[in-house]
């Protein structure tokens, strides 16, 4: 994926910590934790953050990485003990029913639902879990004011901890290359999400995580 090459560095740099996805993550993390999985893929690694975060709850950690210039940063960064491919979600370096867990996280807007989809079904064991979590448009809804009111104050609250963190996020929101990205991949519609994985997988959990006046985070707990 060449058009992330350019902010990955940048883009690391930023996110150099799970717990900077204040929504996103405890969610994922109960999630593992719960389930206990023997072998875990990420799918669309980025630098490795949550691979990291991931280390002794999940025995067999594997991520997969389509840009090359992030890939070199989590080859970097992630421990001996992950296995690390280079490749696309759409073609997928691994066998047949690899994993009893496949993440997604921050990654699935950027791939071809329909063949990715198909491939993450592959490469799970029957009766695996995939955890789906990204962005997907939206606009205000008065019924999710209470979400609206939680981000808002957990984004508040982080800006007061880490304003460094936020100096760093702005500027990579406004270089051209981010720009033209976010631009070539826009957010696309939640329902037509459900509709994608409900065709390949039995939807076990939904959890609308967070929403601002531009689009929404949500969750997915999905069973092959």
């Amino acid at each position: 994926m060449e058009i992330y090459d350019p902010v990955a560095e940048e883009y690391a740099a930023v996110f150099d910590d799970i717990s900077l996805r204040v929504f996103e993550w405890p969610w994922i993390r109960r999630l593992v934790e719960k389930h206990r999985p023997q072998s875990l893929l990420d799918l669309g690694c980025g630098n490795g953050y949550l691979l990291k975060a991931l280390a002794g709850i999940a025995p067999e950690r594997y991520a997969l990485e389509p840009s090359s210039v992030m890939y070199s940063i989590a080859a970097g960064a992630l421990d001996s003990e992950v296995v690390l491919r280079q490749g696309t979600a759409e073609a997928m370096p691994f066998e047949d029913a690899s994993f009893d867990m496949v993440i997604s996280l921050l990654s699935f807007r950027y791939m071809a639902w329909g063949r990715a989809l198909d491939e993450i079904r592959r490469v799970l064991k029957e009766g695996g879990l995939f955890i789906l979590v990204d962005l997907f448009a939206g606009s205000f809804h008065p019924f999710y004011v209470h979400k609206y009111l939680a981000a808002w104050a957990a984004a508040r609250l982080l800006y007061i901890r880490n304003r460094e963190y936020y100096q760093r996020l702005r500027r990579l929101t406004r270089s051209p290359d981010w720009r033209r990205m976010v631009g070539e991949h826009p957010k696309r519609e939640l329902s037509e999400a459900k509709a994608a994985v409900e065709r390949n997988f039995r939807v076990e959990d939904f959890r609308l995580l967070s929403a601002g006046l531009r689009g929404v985070t949500a969750g997915f707990l999905c069973r092959k």
